[in-house]
């Protein structure tokens, strides 16, 4: 399959957005190997990334600045809070728990559930940053920001 093939997929399973919670078409980068996809609403921004290469989708949810999404500056900055932070951080704050056993799993038999199940994470647990509640972001601010600094130390 195609990465267009993908990209439109994605926009099918990620329709809700728009549907319920606003969210305009800012952007979309279309590589052999990868597809990035960004939308905003009035107070949030989001991007859906696959990676063709590990199977992988990950979002990123974006408080908005200045009603634009602002990429994190790099390096990182132990400082300044993060403007993006990863659905996952999200999702194991909501749990409260570090066995995500009963997450909707990335390992799903095909694109179609990954995406889907993927879809579900959202809505059940970051509706709230969704409609522009940013509460969970101070909270997951400082793992996101250990992980961030790991990497680009590593």
């Amino acid at each position: 399959m195609n990465i267009q093939t993908i990209a439109n997929r994605l926009k099918m399973n990620f329709i809700f957005l728009q549907q319920e919670y606003g969210f305009q078409d800012v952007s979309s980068v279309i590589d052999k190997d990868f597809c990035i996809i960004k939308m905003q609403n009035n107070t949030t921004g989001i991007a859906l990334h696959f990676e063709r290469r590990d199977y992988t989708l990950f979002v990123y949810l974006y408080r908005l600045i200045d009603g634009k999404m602002v990429e994190d500056k790099i390096p990182v900055s132990a400082e300044l809070p993060l403007n993006s932070i990863e659905l996952q951080y999200i999702i194991q704050l909501r749990e409260d728990s570090n066995d995500n056993t009963n997450i909707k799993s990335q390992t799903s038999k095909s694109l179609d559930e990954l995406m889907q199940d993927v879809a579900a994470n959202l809505k059940k647990y970051a509706d709230d940053v969704l409609k522009g509640n940013f509460e969970a972001f101070s909270e997951v601010d400082s793992i996101a920001k250990k992980r961030r600094l790991e990497w680009q130390n590593s």
